[in-house]
């Protein structure tokens, strides 16, 4: 084996291939450039054909390819040993390879030779094309179908989700049954309380009406109506039943047997309601019909009699329109027909004389044509709100002028008289002759002017009056106090400062009159805020230890003859307090209170939370000036007093305002 391996790639039995060439330079390099290129072009072509099949997987007889590829390379290595042989004789090594080329090269050959028909039968480019083309469309196809179908299906469910009725699919081979979301909502089930199975429907269907609902089913299955149609009671959730209007189509196959059901539910209670009700009424209706019947039937009988009386009364029509026409031309004012512009339609005689004119003359005349210029505006403004249908009537002076160019003063006062469709007619105007009220009305005011001159005189008279009563009592007041500086005995003395206060009180009475618009009345609100702080002021009173609450209606105003005896009253009860209620620097509160109720009675209340009056006190039996002054004035404005001094002392005084 070694001796073959050895003679196998010996070159010294041979002599090189360039010495056939007679080693000429240009004709070696010319097979050597030419086989060195062609070897590696022959090496690049598998690289590449291995390249292609491996990324074109789909490319048929791939195998082939392969086959091809290694004859290229055994092709290419021949060209490389005739290279070598140039200057190494190993032809026999030079000849197996040339061997394996050949052998390579006719299994190739034979392997293409059964490839030829199916290579042939392979679709050319344009047919590739074509197919390329064909399917592009039956995707585009399928992918229209398929958005057609989208479509279709979210129409579907749209529909489902908008009708208000509820949609069922009943399976008959197996009773499935497939219930929409609303069918479910209108019964008041939740989508997982309801199985998808006959039964369950049939449960639900009113006792009464499922043998009817049955035979429904099996007579449209029978084509014995086109339609599955029927009305019934369905329970729901809350046990209570709807009326349910079912309608249905069933499908069959070829054998004539019935696969399919599709149908809905409307709920139709509201229209059963509806229904009842109207067969409630329609029985009423009838009762009021046999009722209206017999009222006809009175109605008819008593018609003769109506008929009579109808004529009775167009008789006494007639009499009453000529009494109209009398009275409308011998009334003793004017009175007037007059046209939507203004134009006299129809006048009577003493309208005629009031201004002047003959019937014949104002009827070519409008009520403008006479008005005052002054005045017609104010009356042109009340015949728009009229004819607008804002009022009903009106009246207003005004002057007219009269044939002679005198001016005459009238009462005016205008109506309206409208079709029946409601559109205006004319006007209906009553004219009376007011001159000589008039020119009493200017009489008039002028003594009222006199008389409110006099009143203005006494106004200035009366505050003079009042001012010097208030001056007059403020000199007693004065000189009780120069008297009381003479006086030694402490008694005395308080009765003289007492009277002195209540001089005061009064002479503070005149004084609000005096200052108020009304010379007849003062607002007492104000006046007992003065009064108590002057009451304070001269007992030295500490406001820190004693307050002072007043609540005074402001609606209170009293005149002269109740002023003065309500303010000693109140002179009186608060000076007790002030005296008596809080020894020893007592620290507390007095309260004042007047109001008047819608009967006009005043309720006055004076107290304070002091140390009381004793258990038995009766200020009817007191010998005290101050209880004496409160119990004479209470009975001089007609009062009843009230006084409690349990817990402190509370006084109250009600009495009739006159």
């Amino acid at each position: 084996m070694m001796e073959f391996l050895n003679n196998f790639f010996s070159t010294s039995q041979f002599i090189p291939h360039g010495h056939c060439y007679l080693w000429k330079p240009g004709l070696v390099w010319l097979h050597l450039i030419s086989d060195v290129l062609t070897g590696f072009a022959y090496y690049s072509i598998p690289v590449m054909l291995v390249y292609f099949v491996r990324k074109r997987r789909d490319v048929p007889f791939g195998w082939m390819f392969l086959m091809f590829g290694i004859f290229i390379v055994a092709c290419g290595t021949t060209h490389l040993m005739d290279v070598w042989t140039l200057w190494y004789p190993t032809y026999w090594l030079s000849g197996l390879i040339k061997a394996i080329t050949a052998f390579i090269s006719v299994l190739t050959a034979i392997e293409l030779l059964p490839l030829i028909p199916q290579a042939l039968a392979l679709p050319s480019p344009a047919q590739l094309e074509v197919a390329n083309s064909q399917l592009a469309k039956e995707i585009a196809e399928r992918i229209r179908a398929e958005e057609v179908l989208r479509e279709s299906e979210q129409r579907w469910q749209l529909a489902l989700r908008g009708n208000n009725d509820g949609i069922w699919d009943w399976n008959v081979k197996t009773n499935e049954m497939f219930f929409s979301v609303r069918w479910k909502e209108m019964l008041g089930y939740e989508d997982e309380e309801i199985s998808n199975y006959l039964d369950e429907y049939l449960t639900r269907v009113h006792p009464d009406d499922l043998d009817w609902v049955t035979q429904a089913v099996q007579d449209h299955f029978a084509h014995k109506t086109p339609f599955y149609a029927i009305e019934y009671r369905f329970l729901c959730k809350d046990g209570t039943y709807k009326w349910i209007l079912d309608r249905g189509q069933a499908l069959w196959d070829q054998d004539g047997n019935v696969v399919r059901m599709v149908g809905s539910h409307t709920d139709i209670t509201e229209r059963k309601q509806a229904e009842k009700a109207l067969s409630s009424l329609l029985n009423q209706l009838e009762s009021k019909v046999e009722q209206r019947t017999a009222e006809l039937t009175r109605i008819n009988q008593s018609l003769e009699a109506e008929i009579t009386e109808r004529q009775r009364i167009e008789q006494a029509l007639r009499e009453s329109e000529q009494r109209f026409r009398a009275a409308f031309h011998q009334a003793a004012v004017g009175i007037a027909h007059v046209a939507i512009d203004g134009r006299w339609l129809l006048v009577n005689q003493r309208l005629c004389d009031i201004v002047g004119y003959t019937l014949e003359e104002l009827q070519l005349l409008t009520f403008q044509d006479i008005t005052h210029p002054d005045d017609l505006d104010a009356d042109l403004k009340y015949v728009d709100q009229i004819l607008a249908d804002n009022i009903q009537t009106y009246s207003i002076e005004k002057r007219y002028f009269c044939k002679d160019s005198s001016i005459v003063w009238v009462n005016l006062t205008v109506s309206l008289m409208r079709e029946p469709s409601g559109e205006p007619k004319y006007f209906i105007s009553v004219v009376e002759d007011i001159s000589e009220r008039q020119a009493a009305l200017r009489d008039r005011q002028q003594w009222e002017e006199q008389i409110q001159a006099s009143l203005l005189e006494k106004e200035v008279l009366l505050k003079e009056i009042y001012h010097r009563v208030k001056n007059n009592l403020q000199v007693i007041s004065s000189l009780l106090s120069l008297q009381s500086a003479y006086i030694k005995h402490k008694e005395d003395l308080v009765i003289f400062k007492q009277s002195q206060q209540r001089i005061a009180s009064m002479a503070l009475v005149h004084e609000k009159l005096y200052q108020s618009q009304d010379l007849a009345k003062i607002n007492f609100g104000e006046y007992i805020r003065d009064l108590v702080a002057s009451l304070f002021s001269a007992y030295e009173v500490n406001e820190d230890a004693i307050a002072l609450r007043v609540n005074i209606d402001d609606q209170v105003f009293l005149g002269l003859d109740t002023a003065i005896p309500c303010s000693l009253i109140i002179h009186e009860l608060v000076s007790n307090s002030l005296k008596y209620a809080f020894p020893k620097g007592r620290n507390g509160t007095i309260y004042i209170e007047m109001s008047k109720n819608i009967d006009h009675q005043i309720t006055l209340i004076v107290s304070d939370d002091g140390i009381g009056l004793p258990s038995n006190f009766n200020f009817k039996n007191m010998a005290s000036l101050g209880w004496q002054l409160v119990d004479a004035l209470t009975n001089q404005i007609a009062g009843d007093i009230d006084i409690q001094g349990a817990i402190g002392v509370k006084c109250q005084v009600k009495f009739i305002l006159i």
